[in-house]
């Protein structure tokens, strides 16, 4: 009981710092992203301009009609590096911001639920039933099963060489867990706190992936991107133990 109630008095007094941190953040994010895209506009109206004013040579237009010229637009852009590189910044700086908002929802919930949890039990102590109080903070300190870590086990031996990367989920070892490449299509924020969902897609097709701690900040920046998971089955989706970056 005493260490639910410490932890819900540390998020009450770090929730608005974080929440404010989130905005200052999101504020960041959308700054560049809406810069990315006037550079992206400047761009295919450059592009749009020479392409409209070439000639074929006898004094006509060498695109003379609107779906010409558009399909010559979009040729150049896709040959143009720098275009096509602003274009993967603006994506990612969407997932970003995708992110940044999930988690400011997880943040602003979570400390509406920490309040109202704090008002519950001190009703029910000051009505003498400690017991009903003591049953309502192991309820909200309890985390989801999907969400849980695993036990602590015994690591196998390290391999003797180093090995390729993975493509494909190996076969379970005596601890139980595999290790698998995956691409992190989308990352929302857990239940819990510290805890995300990503929806990953590997060799057996697209699943949720389940994580915490440094698992849950690696897969959280890795959106668009591979990363090697060392992980657990659950009953609807895997549990990250470890995971880390694919160059």
């Amino acid at each position: 009981m005493r260490d639910t109630l410490v932890q819900i008095a540390v998020r009450l007094r770090e929730m608005p710092d974080r929440a404010a941190e989130l905005v200052l953040r999101r504020g960041e994010l959308s700054d560049r992203l809406h810069r990315v895209l006037d550079d992206l506009k400047a761009r295919e109206a450059e592009v749009a301009g020479v392409v409209a004013a070439e000639t074929d040579g006898n004094g006509g237009k060498k695109y003379p009609n609107e779906a010409a010229r558009n399909a010559e637009i979009r040729r150049r852009l896709q040959a143009d590096p720098a275009y096509l590189a602003a274009t993967t910044e603006a994506d990612r700086l969407r997932q970003e911001l995708r992110a940044v908002d999930a988690e400011a929802e997880q943040v602003g919930r979570r400390h509406r639920s920490d309040c109202q949890v704090a008002y519950l039990v001190t009703s029910l102590l000051g009505a003498g039933l400690r017991a009903e109080a003591e049953a309502v903070l192991a309820a909200y300190g309890a985390e989801p099963e999907a969400q849980r870590e695993p036990q602590a086990q015994a690591e196998p031996e390290p391999p003797k060489a180093e090995a390729e990367p993975k493509t494909e989920p190996q076969a379970p070892k005596a601890d139980g867990l595999e290790t698998g490449t995956f691409t992190v299509l989308e990352v929302r924020a857990g239940k819990s706190e510290g805890t995300v969902r990503a929806y990953c897609e590997g060799p057996d097709g697209k699943t949720a992936v389940y994580a915490k701690n440094g698992a849950a900040k690696v897969l959280s920046g890795a959106v668009g991107r591979k990363v090697e998971v060392r992980f657990r089955r659950l009953d609807k989706g895997l549990f990250a133990v470890e995971a880390r970056p694919v160059a």
